[in-house]
């Protein structure tokens, strides 16, 4: 007599049997207890109907009794029972997580349905309008995304980085002349004055522009198409460049006119591009490492090669720990810092 592998599979299962005689069936996820998101509510499991048709099946899922998905499609699996897969969402009035109810059914008629697994499970708001893409990226959203709805740059920032804000007190001589170059929204402006420090920023940006203009901080306009920065030479003591090389058309001219401006010294940051192959194990991508308006893409090596063309010397170190770590466990920084001296 052949072996029947269905039993196996079924007495290896925490088994929960139908009220329906002759239905067997499990829930495979999520588990007992399990956190999910309320609009990403993925539910897979099996069942087993002797003498049913496969092909008229209804498996439902219901949360704290309300109806959110599912599935007239049965797959074939080897261990012999047929499985079911569905994803998705309810709306939820809650900010908070909370205990829910999940609760599984089939029917072959769309009149009795049959309890096949139930379970509590942790449900937890995604608050998804709330999040970074969430005015894009929601369930009911049917429009076709192309790159540049996805592929952009974020808003300006008005308040400074911590860590680049120490970086910049550690490597500028005090109470010096600084030109900002793609100073943004001025966000370094006000804490480097602050400390004694001459300041004036350069933007392009006509939206930048306006709000320095509304926080009263110093800036010069710069006109791309001319390719010149609006100072004169040596007329700053340091310049610093915070994440803009990475978006320069012609990097080449732009270092020229920076080391041409200023007397000292120059800081730099960008996103380091080394990270990349560390995350890979968790198929994951630092989303300012691939930001849309980016043109160039550095490594140390490069990033001092190219620096090295128009400073005496430069050093480069590393900082902005990620807060996820590889699959060894060890962290990376997702950005390169640059001091660059005349």
């Amino acid at each position: 007599m052949p072996h029947d592998r269905r039993a196996d599979f079924m007495s290896d299962q925490n088994e929960k049997p139908a009220a329906a005689s002759g239905i067997q069936a499990g829930l495979e996820s999520p588990a007992p207890g399990q956190k999910i998101y309320d609009e990403a509510i993925f539910v897979s499991g099996w069942l087993h109907a002797a003498d049913r048709d496969p092909t008229v099946c209804h498996v439902r899922a219901y949360l704290d009794g309300v109806f959110f998905a599912e599935t007239r499609l049965l797959s074939d699996r080897d261990d012999g029972p047929a499985g079911f897969k569905m994803l998705g969402k309810i709306v939820s009035a809650s900010t908070e997580p909370r205990d829910a109810l999940l609760r599984i059914t089939v029917s072959w008629d769309d009149a009795n349905e049959v309890d096949l697994a139930q379970q509590s499970i942790r449900l937890v708001p995604a608050l998804l309008r709330e999040r970074p893409y969430g005015e894009v990226l929601f369930p009911e959203n049917e429009t076709l995304l192309h790159r540049e709805n996805i592929y952009g740059s974020g808003p300006p920032i008005e308040e400074p980085g911590v860590e680049v804000m120490n970086l910049l007190r550690q490597y500028l001589p005090a109470k010096s002349s600084i030109v900002d170059v793609g100073c943004g929204a001025g966000a370094y402006g006000p804490g480097l004055m602050a400390e004694g420090h001459a300041w004036l920023g350069l933007e392009s940006n006509a939206y930048c522009c306006d709000i320095l203009d509304r926080r009263q901080l110093p800036f010069r306009r710069v006109d791309p198409p001319t390719r010149d920065l609006p100072c004169a030479d040596f007329e700053w003591d340091n310049a610093i460049c915070i994440e803009v090389l990475e978006h320069v058309q012609d990097p080449d001219v732009f270092l020229r006119e920076i080391a041409r401006m200023i007397r000292t010294r120059a800081l730099f940051s960008v996103p380091n591009l080394e990270a990349l192959p560390y995350f890979h194990g968790w198929r994951v991508v630092p989303w300012h490492l691939l930001e849309g308006d980016h043109k160039n893409f550095f490594t140390r090596a490069s990033l001092r090669a190219l620096l090295s063309r128009f400073f005496r010397r430069v050093e480069i170190f590393s900082y902005g720990e990620h807060p996820l770590r590889t699959r060894e466990d060890v962290a990376v920084h997702l950005h390169l810092f640059a001091v660059a001296d005349k």
